[in-house]
């Protein structure tokens, strides 16, 4: 492929985007860090008096973190597991079978991903409360193994793959299932690295719907724990932001192990045909 030399111009609005993005991150970074009387200081102030790490050991202390990191955890394992399993088999069906109105299907499933999230929380809250999951980590994870964006990221890179080695397989007598186990998993990792941060970075942020579906507070994950912090009158901005800094550290060590899988599934999935 051609490499093309990106202009000045391109690199300066590359690197003004990366700076405007990470100024929040540096922000809480220092307020974290900041002595209490200095967090709601009028005046911004980016260089602290002093380094304290008091607000960390308070959040520890005094809210239950370690809880809410396992359980966020839990969740966020778990939907990664179920997403690569549903989606495997579905994405499979939808770009290397043919049957009858595949492509209508996958017209309406990529419909779905217009539909605001909260509009089916209404219908969702019912039907994980008659499986007689609420208040489970599976309430909040098999809903998130449905996101129609999966599929269409992994269905695209399957389809891409050369018929060749599937044809060669089926000479040899192999079934679909095993086409799918020997040729179309192996040479799909980097998609899959792809799809399994994603998904794991989704859960582990997801809100609003974990608010709904964990209702009890032994079950509360990360982002609904550091909710606690925020109250009508009081807001702690010292923990909260030593806790949303906490937060993204699992994430970030997740992104940094997979993201050359990342870059390459979504390159790969995108461009190849």
């Amino acid at each position: 492929m051609k490499a093309y030399p990106i202009s000045a111009l391109k690199c300066t609005a590359y690197y003004a985007l990366a700076v405007v993005w990470i100024i929040p991150i540096i922000w809480m970074a220092i307020t974290s860090v900041k002595p209490t009387s200095e967090v709601m200081s009028f005046t911004p102030n980016w260089v602290p008096s002093q380094i304290t790490f008091e607000h960390f050991w308070a959040l520890l202390d005094r809210r239950p973190f370690f809880l809410w990191l396992a359980n966020s955890l839990q969740v966020a394992l778990l939907a990664t597991v179920i997403t690569i399993v549903v989606t495997t088999f579905a994405a499979y069906s939808l770009a290397r079978l043919k049957w009858v109105g595949r492509d209508v299907v996958f017209a309406i499933l990529l419909c779905a991903m217009f539909i605001p999230w909260e509009i089916n929380s209404i219908p969702l809250f019912f039907l994980v409360k008659d499986m007689g999951i609420l208040n489970t980590f599976l309430a909040v994870a098999l809903p998130l193994s449905a996101l129609p964006v999966s599929l269409f990221l992994l269905r695209q890179f399957f389809i891409n793959i050369p018929t060749d080695l599937e044809e060669a397989a089926k000479i040899d007598g192999c079934g679909h299932l095993r086409i799918l186990w020997h040729i179309i998993i192996p040479v799909s990792l980097p998609a899959y690295g792809a799809l399994a941060i994603f998904i794991f970075i989704f859960s582990w942020n997801e809100f609003f719907w974990s608010l709904v579906a964990l209702q009890r507070s032994g079950v509360r994950t990360l982002p609904i724990g550091l909710k606690t912090l925020v109250a009508a009158s009081d807001i702690q901005y010292d923990l909260l932001m030593a806790g949303s800094f906490l937060a993204t550290i699992p994430a970030l060590i997740v992104f940094l192990i997979l993201k050359r899988q990342v870059i390459a599934g979504i390159s790969m999935a995108g461009v190849r045909r």
